[in-house]
């Protein structure tokens, strides 16, 4: 059943709706510019201000200096026993916060536990803190001789440093989880690993 046409269509009267406001016309509809239209002299005008921006260099504002944490050299007499008790002997007691944990260098994880101190004057930031089980399983170290040890440099400062982003550093790649090969083959740390083959990639090594 078909509806009746509506009597407004019926009579060829056009749609209107006062509450909405009634469509621009624009040059390809063929409604006038209007007073507010912008002349073809001024829209090329515009373009070429447009491509001499896009062709101009940026202005960069003056690089922001990296904020690297000072190195504080902490002499044996300030290591207390408590520090030496919260050395971490195995990755489970590592407690992990972002908030009141220190970074270890080697595995980039924030913990509670107590890190080494570096005695080395040119130390930098956090390079010379190692976590108990890193300084063990990749250098073969403990962490409370080194705490208690006034003369201790960090592998970093040492040039033995086998964590990714110092291996990277120096050209080469990055070893990974190499301390179950490195025991495989009967090594006690990575660093003798490392050391036995001389080689920069642990691709090739056998």
């Amino acid at each position: 059943m078909q509806r009746p046409p509506r009597s407004g269509a019926a009579e060829g009267e056009s749609r209107k709706n006062p509450e909405r406001a009634s469509r621009r016309q624009t040059r390809s509809m063929g409604g006038g510019g209007g007073p507010s239209a912008p002349k073809e002299e001024e829209l090329e005008l515009n373009f070429e201000e447009l491509l001499e921006v896009r062709r101009s260099p940026q202005r960069r504002g003056t690089p922001r200096p990296k904020l690297c944490k000072p190195h504080c050299v902490r002499p044996v007499e300030d290591i207390t026993e408590d520090e030496i008790q919260l050395v971490a002997d195995n990755m489970t007691e590592k407690v992990y916060n972002s908030l009141t944990g220190s970074t270890c260098h080697q595995c980039r994880q924030k913990t509670v536990d107590t890190k080494t101190c570096c005695r080395s004057e040119d130390c930098r930031g956090i390079m010379g803190q190692f976590c108990g089980p890193c300084l063990r399983n990749r250098y073969g170290e403990d962490v409370k001789k080194a705490l208690l040890d006034p003369e201790w440099k960090c592998p970093s400062c040492r040039g033995i440093c086998n964590c990714s982003f110092c291996r990277q550093r120096e050209g080469r790649c990055p070893t990974g989880i190499l301390f179950p090969l490195a025991q495989y083959h009967g090594f006690s740390d990575v660093h003798s690993y490392l050391s036995r083959w001389g080689t920069t990639s642990p691709d090739l090594m056998p």
